[in-house]
């Protein structure tokens, strides 16, 4: 008991966190499934968004989402280059970067201003990182896997881990702390 009651506001901030994280997953599960098996809406506007911005250099790049599977191909006229997935639409990590937030409490006018502009920046980022795993599948393609699974997440969590640390700065300074 003594445990408990010295460790309270981390086993609160815990307890938030997997709880807000757990119910926001489960919420995106759900909404993931329900278009089973063609691609949700918002991996499908991340993919248009990334094939815009890549038309910029190539004409001929273009994606290809199929009511029939969950997977967005992005190719130019010659080759399939990239898939996209629900896991690439950046939701994720969103969601583990808001239930930080709503776990580590500040004021709320703070809080809105970091939720809003953290997402943002993550979406950005995986707008990014996307358009990018691109070149690399054209330019290196031997070397995808390495930048898929270990760059780009790394980084991408980097930024949010960045964000965390400034928000928990700044609410610190706010109770004078």
């Amino acid at each position: 008991m003594k445990f408990f009651l010295e460790n309270k506001k981390a086993l609160i901030f815990l307890l938030t966190f997997v709880g807000v994280y757990l119910v926001l997953n489960t919420i995106y599960a759900l909404y993931i499934g329900h278009y089973y098996p063609a691609s949700d809406p918002i991996t499908q506007w991340v993919s248009d968004i990334v094939v815009g911005f890549l038309s910029l250099f190539d004409a001929s790049i273009n994606s290809f989402p199929s009511s029939f599977s969950e997977y967005i191909p992005i190719a130019n006229d010659r080759e399939n280059m990239i898939y996209v997935f629900e896991g690439c639409n950046g939701l994720n990590v969103m969601i583990v970067y808001f239930s930080f937030l709503v776990a580590f409490r500040g004021p709320v006018r703070l809080f809105v201003g970091y939720a809003i502009s953290g997402i943002i920046l993550v979406f950005i980022l995986n707008i990014a990182r996307i358009a990018l795993l691109y070149g690399v599948a054209f330019y290196f393609p031997e070397q995808l896997y390495f930048f898929h699974k270990y760059f780009f997440t790394a980084t991408i969590y980097a930024v949010v881990f960045l964000l965390w640390y400034f928000w928990v700065k700044q609410v610190r300074k706010l109770q004078g702390e």
